[in-house]
């Protein structure tokens, strides 16, 4: 900038400026009505419709200044570093045990600081079976509500002998997809040396906390949220031990209403029935059908998130107690969210005549019915194999002694109608 002023005093061209890019670097611009006044120590480098551009020896010199000297900052920096690094070679070992002394203090002193910020208590850690915890609050939750606003803080049991699943209905927005993940989170903190957001908690060593919650779909693969959900559910059931704990959110949501609730069942009948391991579940869901599983094992237990309706309007009070819950509330929400009232009338129509006309149905009756029939088909199976029949001994040996790898389709074919006659068929 000096150098402008200095040539345009110089000069006497008022709109004489200095300039660069990539081509020619830095140059002086001349307006043409100006250009009669270029000392002819300029060189001319470019020559525009308005304007023409010069540089002069002092502007290349500065130039190379200027441009050289951010590689000779980088190469300072480097020779810098490489002292220091030189310099602390004698001292890594002590450094490093320094930075993991205070990671650690600075790690304790968080937990502390937020421990006593925000009313946390010391967990019991046992290696019980047993996950207890009295009035926990979700930490992320909590800290996000309005100004006097208080959390409504939650009791959670889960054991492998009494208490093992807990199926949790309520309406959309009560609150069960937070009561899952705060159980999560005070397990996880407590285990990682942290209070927790809560009155009092005994937990017992948990070596996996399984989740299925949220939804996301993986379309680059080909599959959808349904196959996603699926995929997860597999790995957390083929992954259980008696200290897993397991949050499934909305099991099967992505299917048919039968098909969803076909598969929510068998999976919390498949946790409570696995004969090697309870994995302590928190189960939520909109499926109320799944509440029936409670009469006939007893280690599922039916739960809900309370909520008060007044006026047809419905009050969220976000309390989890025992039993199930017999609506969601679906409609509601979507009055609360803005719905046109057209929408939300006829959409009450259509649910009293579906509830009607599924009102006499037992999804229960039918499933201990079909269980049952199962059960008897899985008997007389065994019972078939298991026959002292000299008979079907002999076929079972035919099969055994049969080349599968070199029976071509004719010969199966043969080989089949020997069996049908053997039994006189």
């Amino acid at each position: 900038m000096q150098l402008q002023q200095r040539e345009i005093e110089r000069t006497g061209i008022p709109s004489l400026k200095v300039a660069f890019n990539n081509v020619f670097g830095y140059y002086l611009e001349v307006t043409n009505t100006h250009k009669d006044k270029v000392p002819p120590e300029w060189h001319r480098k470019q020559t525009l419709v308005n304007a023409e551009r010069y540089i002069t020896e002092e502007l290349k010199i500065y130039e190379e200044k200027i441009l050289g000297a951010e590689e000779k900052i980088a190469s300072i920096e480097n020779q810098i570093y490489n002292n220091l690094i030189i310099d602390l070679a004698d001292y890594i070992k002590p450094i490093q045990l320094n930075a993991s002394l205070i990671a650690r203090l600075d790690c304790h002193s968080s937990f502390a600081t937020l421990a006593i910020k925000h009313r946390y208590c010391r967990p019991e850690l046992d290696e019980s079976f047993i996950i207890d915890i009295k009035k926990g609050r979700h930490p992320v939750i909590e800290q996000q509500l309005p100004t006097g606003e208080v959390y409504i803080a939650n009791d959670v049991f889960l054991n492998n002998d009494q208490q093992q699943i807990l199926i949790i209905t309520g309406p959309n927005m009560s609150g069960k997809s937070a009561l899952l993940r705060q159980t999560a989170l005070i397990v996880l903190l407590a285990q990682m040396g942290s209070f927790v957001p809560a009155e009092s908690a005994k937990i017992g060593i948990i070596d996996k906390i399984f989740t299925r919650v949220g939804a996301s779909d993986n379309i680059s693969s080909g599959e959808s949220t349904f196959m996603v959900e699926m995929n997860e559910t597999a790995s957390i059931l083929n992954n259980i031990s008696n200290k897993s704990l397991i949050l499934l959110d909305e099991i099967g949501r992505g299917t048919s209403t039968y098909d969803g609730i076909s598969i929510a069942w068998a999976i919390a009948e498949f946790l409570h029935e696995h004969p090697l391991f309870k994995a302590k579940t928190l189960f939520a869901t909109h499926y109320h059908e799944l509440n029936e599983m409670a009469s006939s094992m007893n280690r599922i237990k039916n739960f809900h998130v309370s909520i008060k309706e007044i006026n047809n309007k419905v009050i969220f009070l976000r309390k989890l107690i025992p039993g199930g819950a017999e609506h969601s509330f679906g409609i509601h929400v979507a009055k609360m969210a803005g719905m046109p009232t057209q929408i939300i009338d006829r959409a009450h129509e259509i649910m009293l005549q579906i509830e009607k006309s599924h009102s006499n149905e037992s999804l229960f009756k039918r499933v201990k019915e079909i269980s049952k029939k199962a059960q008897q088909l899985r008997d007389f199976q065994l019972s078939f194999i298991q026959l002292n029949d000299p008979l079907l001994e002999q076929i079972k040996q035919d099969i055994l002694n049969t080349d599968i790898d070199t029976l071509t389709p004719v010969e199966a074919l043969l080989k089949l109608n020997e069996i049908k006659k053997l039994l006189g068929k």
